[in-house]
């Protein structure tokens, strides 16, 4: 197991650095066409520059051109990733705590409501005691999976709310938006 997590923790390792070279090459275009689109506002429009310098522009520039999904998903990997465990911690935690405070039927208890069949799961010749427990481990890991895929829907949900919350508008706007008083 310990093998696994280096290696999840190795790939998102590895990805984080390629997202961290991939953003430097990225800059470098970026900076570049706003070095472009200065001179064309500076001859065409200077009225929209006012206030403006270079470095400025070329900030509100990459606002509006950097590609910011990878870095939402990658952000999101690393939160799926580390939620995991936190998420099996929480949801063990609340059944052993139910489980103190009686709330929980036993293994046993839960599998003699499980139909197998025509029969039940009570029935001596259908499942022995045995039998039971596994049974009620396999519907106990079965709120554990949907819970798991609810706790990263979630996460889903708010990296693509921020995401949306976050995006910039055409240049133009922004410049405006962002004008120094």
């Amino acid at each position: 197991m310990t093998l696994v997590i280096a290696f999840i923790l190795l790939g998102l390792a590895l990805l984080g650095g390629l997202y961290w070279f991939w953003s430097k090459r990225i800059d470098a275009e970026i900076a570049e066409g706003a070095e472009i689109e200065w001179a064309a506002l500076e001859k065409n429009e200077p009225e929209l520059l006012n206030g403006y310098d270079r470095a400025a522009f070329g900030d509100i520039y990459r606002l509006v051109h950097f590609p910011r999904f990878p870095g939402y998903a990658l952000a999101a990997l690393v939160t799926f990733v580390v939620s995991l465990p936190l998420t099996l911690a929480a949801m063990s935690g609340g059944v052993w705590l139910a489980g103190q405070a009686g709330v929980l039927p036993a293994p046993v208890e839960i599998a003699k409501y499980i139909p197998i069949g025509e029969t039940r799961a009570v029935d001596v010749k259908g499942c022995n005691a045995e039998c039971q427990i596994y049974l009620a481990e396999g519907f106990g890991g079965f709120f554990f999976f949907f819970a798991i895929i609810g706790v990263w829907l979630a996460i889903f949900a708010y990296f693509m709310r921020r995401y949306h919350q976050r995006r910039p508008g055409f240049l133009r706007d922004e410049i405006i938006r962002n004008r120094p008083s």
